[in-house]
């Protein structure tokens, strides 16, 4: 049985029409929902891309394996932590990924490259046809392959990230002119130097538009749906595809305005961290689950559905979700610990229907971490009911004490452990520089001098 996992960055769900968007941007993804168990409820642990991707490679958590935030010069991943392609490769599978991580991070990333026989690495590369290029070389990575052995292919797509600019016909295919909730001035009202210099890295045809920079994000989702049909479509007509797991999933979402955030995933509102998750399982029928679950879960699923062992010496976080890939009863988490240590220091515990949100304001020395807009933060907690606010409008800390009180007992304490784990170090906030406006700024704007 061959594995393919296609990880999709930055894709908010509810932007693709199997999960309710009412543009048609998906319909290869669509389709692909149409063949799968399609999880409702999947959150990530931690974002941005590396915690997530690192969390969804290890089956630990964030507070786990340590990488809380884009990586510096002494963050590692221990040596004696698995990751799923060193776990496929000690079963006999030919493992393959296609994955910018360590690239990106300068090579100090190395774990992304764990367990794989094959690492094909790239530099992200927006405004180009990047993706195609990476699903012609998973492609032929397939078609290279010993059909005697199983295959475990890794591929991480960066549409639709910023810079939003996805090429003709995508850029302007779902521009609805004036249709978004919100305003240019309201977004520039917010921190005009930042969201300025910022956007202007966007070839928006409608930049006094909201709906404008939408529908780029929405294009960068029909550009690589192209894709992903592509290489649906080359596993059917080789024949492998009914002897093939195919994962999809996101490593998170994007704010459109959730706790006035912009076009870009900070903050540990739903529209960030709710992912998409669905698995075509041979032999097993589609359907649809609401059971929570976390991205700390892939790795147990996988290794359960495959029979591969599990690490040894530590403690996985990651709970399996296998029984649902094979059509039986499951009945998910009943909350997901999630955490974020960039530009919106957070941590989190949702359940089905509350998420309690505990902003972080200063790090380990006592000096203010301001909000993503170099503004200072509330430290009060944040309570949504999301059954009934599924946008999380509405802050309800201080009409429900009750519930607000009871969570964030329950979060602390799930932290206070954590950090005990580690000796007291809170890597939250000793993550540095990557939680500084001021370093934000400069770099941004030295981008907009070349």
């Amino acid at each position: 049985m061959n594995i393919v996992l296609l990880a999709i960055d930055t894709l908010r769900p509810d932007h693709l029409g199997c999960y309710g968007y009412g543009k048609n941007t998906s319909p290869q993804i669509d389709a692909l929902a149409a063949e799968s168990v399609v999880f409702e409820q999947a959150i990530a642990a931690g974002i941005p891309t590396m915690p997530s991707f690192t969390t969804m490679l290890t089956g630990l958590h964030p507070l786990r394996h340590g990488i809380v935030a884009h990586i510096g010069e002494k963050q590692r991943v221990a040596a004696r932590v698995q990751t799923l392609p060193q776990l496929a490769q000690k079963a006999g599978w030919t493992t393959i990924g296609i994955d910018n991580l360590v690239i990106q991070g300068g090579g100090k990333g190395t774990w992304f490259a764990r367990g794989f026989d094959h690492y094909s690495g790239f530099l992200y590369a927006p405004f180009t046809n990047q993706s195609e290029q990476l699903i012609d070389r998973a492609i032929q990575f397939i078609d290279e392959q010993d059909k005697q052995v199983p295959f475990f292919l890794y591929c991480h797509l960066w549409d639709p990230h910023t810079p939003y600019g996805p090429p003709a016909p995508y850029n302007t295919m779902h521009y609805t002119p004036g249709s978004a909730e919100y305003t240019m001035d309201e977004v520039y009202a917010h921190a005009p130097e930042y969201y300025k210099a910022f956007l202007g890295e966007m070839p928006c045809a409608q930049p006094d538009d909201y709906a404008g920079y939408v529908a780029l994000y929405d294009g960068e989702i029909s550009y690589v749906d192209v894709q992903v049909g592509r290489l649906i479509a080359h596993l059917k007509n080789s024949g492998i595809w009914e002897d093939t797991v195919f994962i999809f999933m996101s490593d998170h979402g994007e704010a459109f305005g959730e706790g006035e955030i912009h076009f870009d995933h900070h903050g540990l509102y739903d529209a960030v961290t709710h992912v998409a998750l669905m698995a075509k399982v041979p032999g097993i029928a589609p359907g649809r689950t609401d059971a929570l679950v976390s991205t700390e879960d892939i790795l147990p699923s996988l290794a359960a559905l495959c029979g591969w062992e599990l690490p040894t010496g530590y403690e996985l976080t990651g709970q399996s979700f296998a029984p649902t890939l094979r059509g039986e009863e499951f009945a998910g988490r009943e909350r997901v610990f999630c955490i974020e240590s960039s530009r919106q220091a957070s941590i989190a515990i949702r359940t089905l229907k509350w998420k309690l949100i505990q902003p972080i304001v200063d790090d380990a020395h006592g000096k203010p971490l301001p909000h993503l807009h170099g503004t200072p933060r509330d430290p009060a907690p944040l309570l949504f009911d999301l059954e009934h606010d599924p946008g999380e409008r509405h802050n309800l800390a201080e009409t429900h004490p009750e519930v607000r009180e009871a969570l964030l007992a329950e979060l602390l304490d799930w932290h206070a452990q954590e950090i005990a784990q580690r000796n007291g170090h809170d890597p939250i906030k000793e993550n540095g520089l990557s939680l500084s406006y001021e370093v934000f700024m400069k770099r941004l704007l030295a981008r907009h001098k070349k």
